[in-house]
């Protein structure tokens, strides 16, 4: 039977495409056909090249990750390989076969790490709570795991009840044999699609919700509340809470999935069903497409407990998650059940308490705490206004704020490691922990920040403040949301503005540039979920959907909790990302991570012209990602040498560059009077190629002078050339070939210059929702600093020109998009010269060199960066 990945590529592929496939285009299509695979072939290229850098930062050491992570970046590896394997056999009519071979090779060792066996189906199908632990979270799922873990070894207070197993859900799943269907329908979905997605959603979850429940399972179900009702000496009503494999991890789900409150045991079957329908609910499907993660490795199973009738809930973390390193814990709370809170549709009371052997209550912040949630008689809850005076009072008295604050340090303790805690007081004044998870911290939270928000930035008027729930400093236009539902296309960069803090808009997260709201709390789900996903987010501002208007460009400053007007680029540059501080190193998941890298990560092709250099040698996906991408050129030349006369041929391009430039022509690149077998830059008719190569050749860049390098910097390039097992220096050299293909509008260009990677992929055109440009840069001849500080360099010149960037190492990536042709053409024209200005720049930028004093000598036109040329608003280089 096929495991894993073998099964993710077939779904991708379908199973005729899993043999190789021949491509017989006729003469006429033949150049558009093989252009469409090229470019399929390059953007899984670049997705492995991102891949391989986002693995090599993780092992690192830095961040959290579990199995899920593993396993999504293996099959995304395995699937961007493979799809470049099928694309250049068509594009060559089949001549590297043996890619297959080296390919099953490597994927076969892969699948021997990360592949395990489902739960067994055989086991029990309800286990007690007393039974439970976490050394049961494969068979039970996480938050039953953890609730018994905190009841049977931490000797926390938790509800008594029992866990309904994944196995069960296994067995329902083979019984109804849904499996094939829930697959056609996953197959589908559009994920930007709100509608697609809706409906795949909406037909998933009525099957399961119709499926009939194996035999014997409903026996053990209502067998196990039967005992409850024994050990509590009534009937109690009950809550059936989601608690599938990988819930309430560091991919949080927080929110995603469906609880089923007060039930009553002859509502309880149809509840379980629920449950395990909100496996599939659109925003969960989502959230797994956007992690990487497979719907096969998080089966669903139920946490079964006895309701608390509460009088106040809430949630509690470990650590602030705004200041982790500051001693000090925080409660959210309000009246009733917890929904409103974690659910951001309550404006919560919020205290901080400094930890310790005698904790203490620092600061209170009261609620406006306007409706509450409360069980209802015939099953359910349902929202209700507070009292006035109860709204003015906090839900908790001091004592019972340090009886909690108590019980959290416990869990911390006993865990080794921050936690959020869901907790309700019930009507006795007795504390119940209702759910346990490890405590997110994003990406931008670190040490201690300033609390106070400056009521002006360089003119920029403070127009709110609330509180900061997930770190970091974006700016945008404002999009108004009144429901998760309505935001439909959200665009890229936008700042997310709504009422509440609903976990649904999970769906737009990775298009956000922060999140702005009415109502919700630093420790609900929404904060979690923006932890997660790297957002900013400023939350409980009480009147963001009033102030604010659509399209107003604001700056979202979450360390702060402060909205400011317009675009505050001090802010946005002296408020950098701050990383996590934990370790995962050495750690058996590290482990398993560190195995697989070794089968994707490496580069043992590093000379084309080896006789090494082909399909036999591969060792690692990046070993046959870098051959096709090689080949692939190869095969562009080719076809154009096979069309008919008239259509695109190669030439080479007369310019004075410091390397070779050969073009393609797809249509519209090249003027009718370019003959023979080169070209005049006058020639080319692309217009992104045009302005791409006016940058590179613009006189005042003057290459072919010498350069001013520092001795240190030239011997850290020979060292590297000598002791770095990783680098191919020596195997390429400046100078070598450099290739671009041509359009009209489009224009793919893709160089090694000297020691590292150079690529542009661009169209332009009158269609401003169609133009984008995208610049990559990786690698170098100095050392790891040298190439970083030079990476650091580029990065900012490219935020400078509006590009949105991400750097991982010596790994940059710009994107820029939905901006008007003359922008764009002036864009490109500045990465043409920042290309050419990079050469060699690493090896002069040693310790203590200004990276803000490169970038704006470059924007101010000093190309050679002479330290005698001051850039006008910066410092002197040193």
């Amino acid at each position: 039977m096929p495991n894993g990945v073998t099964r993710l590529l077939r779904k991708l592929f379908g199973l005729d495409q899993w043999r190789p496939v021949v491509a017989r285009p006729d003469r006429r299509t033949a150049l558009s056909l093989q252009y469409r695979l090229f470019k399929e072939l390059i953007t899984s290229n670049d997705e492995i090249l991102e891949l391989i850098a986002e693995v090599e930062q993780k092992l690192q050491g830095d961040g959290l990750f579990g199995m899920t992570y593993v396993r999504s970046r293996c099959v995304n590896a395995a699937t961007h390989a493979y799809r470049m394997i099928q694309n250049i056999n068509k594009l060559s009519s089949r001549r590297y076969q043996e890619l297959y071979g080296a390919f099953n090779g490597i994927q076969a060792r892969l699948e021997r790490l990360i592949d395990r066996a489902p739960p067994p189906i055989g086991a029990p199908s309800v286990y007690p709570l007393s039974e439970v632990d976490l050394s049961l979270a494969e068979r039970v799922g996480t938050k039953s795991a953890n609730l018994g873990e905190l009841r049977n070894r931490a000797k926390l207070p938790v509800p008594d009840g029992f866990a309904i197993s994944t196995g069960a859900f296994l067995a329902l799943v083979q019984a109804g044999q849904l499996r094939d269907e829930i697959r056609a329908r996953e197959m589908g979905v559009e994920l930007q699609d709100q509608q697609s997605l809706a409906a795949a959603s909406a037909s998933i979850r009525e099957a399961i919700l119709r499926a009939p429940l194996p035999a014997g399972l409903e026996t053990s179900i209502l067998g196990a509340y039967r005992e409850l009702e024994e050990r509590l000496g009534s009937a109690p009503r009950v809550s059936l809470r989601s608690s599938a494999v990988g819930e309430d991890t560091q991919t949080s789900f927080a929110g995603q999935y469906v609880s089923v409150l007060n039930v009553a045991e002859g509502q309880l079957l149809g509840a379980y069903r629920e449950v395990l329908a909100g496996l599939y609910t659109p925003q969960a499907i989502y959230y797994r497409a956007v992690n990487g993660i497979l719907e096969e490795d998080v089966p669903m199973g139920a946490a079964c407990v006895a309701m608390v009738d509460a009088l106040a809930s809430g949630v509690a973390a470990s650590a602030d998650p705004s200041r982790p390193d500051s001693g000090t814990l925080v409660i959210n709370g309000s009246w009733g059940l917890g929904v409103g809170t974690v659910g951001g549709c309550v404006s919560p009371d919020f205290w901080e308490v400094e930890k310790g052997a005698e904790p203490r209550i620092l600061s209170l912040r009261l609620g406006t705490k306007e409706i509450r949630v409360d069980p209802l008689p015939q099953g359910g809850v349902g929202p209700s206004p507070v009292e006035p005076a109860l709204r003015e009072r906090p839900c908790l008295a001091e004592e019972q704020v340090l009886e909690l604050a108590r019980l959290v340090m416990a869990a911390e303790k006993h865990y080794g490691a921050a936690l959020e805690l869901e907790w309700a007081l019930d009507r006795l004044g007795r504390f119940q922990l209702l759910q346990c998870r490890p405590l997110r911290l994003g990406a931008n939270q670190g040490g201690s920040l300033r609390r106070e928000a400056p009521e002006e930035v360089d003119g920029h008027p403070l127009l709110l403040t609330g509180a900061g729930a997930s770190g970091g400093c974006r700016w945008g236009p404002v999009v108004l949301a009144s429901s998760p539902e309505e935001p439909g296309f959200f665009p890229e960069g936008g700042v997310l503005v709504a009422r509440h803090s609903s976990p649904e808009f999970v769906k737009i997260l990775d298009r956000a540039a922060a999140v702005v709201t009415d109502v919700g709390g630093v420790t609900g789900h929404m904060a979690s979920l923006a932890r997660e996903f790297g957002v900013p987010a400023v939350l409980d501002t009480q009147k963001a959907t009033a102030l604010l208007r659509p399209g107003q460009v604001v700056t979202v400053d979450a360390d702060h909790g402060a909205v400011y007007e317009g675009r505050v680029d001090s802010l946005l540059t002296d408020l950098s990302p701050r990383g996590i501080r934990r370790t995962i190193r050495g750690t058996p998941i590290y482990q398993v991570l560190q195995e697989a890298a070794r089968l994707i990560v490496p580069l043992h092709l590093t000379d084309p012209r080896s006789p090494d250099f082909q399909p036999s040698s591969c060792r690692s996906f990046h070993d046959i990602a870098r051959f096709i991408h090689e080949k692939a050129f190869e095969e562009m030349f080719r076809v154009s040498d096979q069309v008919a006369d008239g259509e695109a041929r190669a030439v080479r391009l007369e310019a004075r560059l410091p390397f070779e430039v050969y073009l393609i022509d797809l249509g519209g690149g090249l003027a009718p009077s370019a003959e023979g077998g080169a070209v005049r830059a006058e020639e080319i008719t692309s217009e992104p190629m045009r302005a791409l190569l006016a940058g590179m050749t613009n006189p005042e860049l003057r290459w072919w002078e010498p350069r001013a390098i520092s001795v240190a910097g030239f011997v850290s390039v020979a060292a590297e050339a000598l002791f770095s097992p990783h680098n191919d220096l020596g195997q390429r050299r400046l100078g070598d070939r450099s290739y671009a293909i041509v359009a009209d509008a489009y224009c793919n260009f893709s160089s090694r210059i000297g020691y590292h990677f150079a690529a542009v992929d661009a169209y332009c055109s009158d269609s401003l929702h169609r133009n984008y440009v995208s610049f990559r840069f990786k690698g170098g001849a100095a050392d790891e600093e040298r190439r970083a500080r030079r990476c650091a360099f580029i990065a900012e010149v490219l935020s400078r020109l509006d590009f949105q960037v991400e750097r991982q190492g010596d790994l940059v990536n710009g994107r820029l998009r939905k901006f008007g042709k003359e922008i764009l053409m002036d864009r490109l024209d500045q990465v043409g010269r920042l290309i050419i200005a990079t050469r060699q720049l690493d090896m002069r930028m040693g310790p203590g060199t200004s990276v803000d004093w490169h970038a704006s000598a470059f924007l101010s036109g000093n190309y050679l960066f002479d330290p005698a040329i001051r850039p006008e608003g910066a410092g002197r280089e040193g």
